[in-house]
């Protein structure tokens, strides 16, 4: 019996999906625990920060953006009030929105759910959530920031990746 060396990221074992999004003027991002990158205004702020995060699963080829959105939605915390939920015309983005109490007020959340194109090995594809989170409190100009970061993310990159 052979051995085999398997290397993460490699053929056999995908790495997270490339994506790209607008970072607006004046905030900053990073990734987190669960989360690819997590975007937020930079600075301290008061109350509830108004944040977009990018997470990313592996899932079954045939599994639809409904049903990644679906899963979701079962594991959010406490009552949620799904409202508008959309299907784009190829069936690859799905979204909702959702609103819950906080001690900060009423927090906001859109849920996107983006489907990569690109098999990935065992017949499965990466499945994009963004989330972008916001309360009554903020700001008119930061969400229109956070709306703008939101709509602007995709799969893959403008450029190659550094060597």
């Amino acid at each position: 019996m052979s051995a085999a060396t398997v290397e993460h990221p490699g053929p056999l074992l995908p790495g997270a999906p490339r994506f790209r999004f607008t970072l607006p003027d004046g905030w900053d991002v990073a990734p987190a625990p669960r989360a690819l990158a997590v975007a937020r205004p930079a600075g301290d702020r008061p109350g509830f920060v108004p944040n977009l995060t990018v997470t990313a699963d592996l899932v079954p080829a045939r599994t639809t953006a409904a049903e990644v959105l679906a899963a979701v939605l079962a594991a959010y915390p406490g009552e949620v009030d799904a409202t508008d939920p959309g299907t784009d015309d190829d069936g690859h983005a799905t979204s909702a929105h959702l609103h819950r109490p906080h001690p900060a007020g009423t927090v906001h959340q859109r849920v996107d759910v983006l489907l990569g194109t690109t098999p990935v090995p065992g017949d499965h594809r990466h499945a994009l959530t963004v989330v972008s989170s916001w309360a009554d409190t903020t700001p008119p100009d930061l969400r229109d920031a956070l709306a703008d970061a939101h709509t602007s993310v995709r799969f893959g990159t403008a450029d190659p990746a550094p060597a």
